[in-house]
Parts: C-alpha cells; structure tokens; sequence
C-alpha cells in the first residue's frame, strides 16, 4: 500500500535512505562522503522538510513495514520533480519502485512534466530509462565535499 509519510515514517524512511545510498554510491563516492551520511543528520532534514512542507512524502508498506519511499514536489503548472525514489535492498527488483513511480505522476497530475536529479555514475539510470525517463541537462553538484555529474531525467506524461 503507497500513502502519505507522516513524523512516525521517519526512523524507517532514514534507515532506507541512509543505507540505500551509501550501498548504490559505495563505488561512486570516496569512503569519507558515505561516512558523513548518517542518520541522526538525516532524521532532521528529513523533519525540516516535512515541517516546513517543502516536499510531499510518500511510503510504500508492505505487511506493516516500509519497504521504500519517494519524496516530490510541484514546481509550477508545468513541471513537478521527484526528489528521492529509494527502497530497502530486500524489496529492489520486485517491481514496488515501478509502482510508487506511477503513483507519483498520479498524484502529481498528468499534464505535468516530471523530473529528476540523478548522479551520473548512479548505476539505477537504467530503471529511470526504462520507465520513459529521457536523459537531458547535465550539471557538477557538490555531495559530501565531493564534486560529482549531475544528469537530468524527464518524463512526460
């Protein structure tokens, strides 16, 4: 079942993004990039952006447990952006971040174009391709200290 995150989400919501990211980026990024994620870090942005409403949560529950999650956000009237699509190691591959894709360009409307900010090393590129994301605009962002190229998906609905 896919439904709003909410505060008690938190400690769950973490766990998966802290570790999904440091088990995609463990090649990507220097060891002291992944070190400095961490969860107490983590827990209060995470609390920041749903008390100041900057983005919308969403978690997909499985039997009781959050198996991932995404966060997006309006733009204006034409575009939308998802902000993070994670889900734990044990639920990848089973089709769950297919459907709470699908679920986000639902809820954030069908005339919107939607985008994503990926690092280009990010070996999941694959799945955002697969599901009509069309690589665009490349940008260096700066992770942990770490300069690293952005890429750009968009997909229209």
């Amino acid at each position: 079942m896919i439904r709003r995150g909410v505060t008690e989400d938190l400690a769950a919501v973490v766990g998966i993004h802290v570790d999904a990211w440091k088990q995609v980026y463990r090649e990507i990024m220097p060891e002291e990039v992944l070190e400095k994620r961490n969860y107490d870090e983590q827990r209060q942005e995470w609390e920041r952006k749903l008390e100041k409403g900057e983005e919308d949560l969403y978690v997909y529950e499985i039997s009781g447990n959050i198996a991932g999650f995404a966060s997006c956000r309006v733009i204006d009237e034409e575009y939308a952006e998802i902000d993070t699509l994670y889900f734990d190691e044990k639920y990848r591959g089973k089709g769950y971040g297919t459907q709470m894709l699908e679920y986000v360009f639902q809820i954030l409307g069908p005339k919107r174009k939607l985008s994503l900010w990926c690092v280009k090393e990010n070996p999941n590129r694959k799945f955002y391709e697969a599901k009509g994301g069309t690589p665009g605009r490349e940008k260096e962002v700066l992770i942990g200290g770490k300069r690293v190229a952005g890429i750009q998906y968009t997909f229209e609905r």
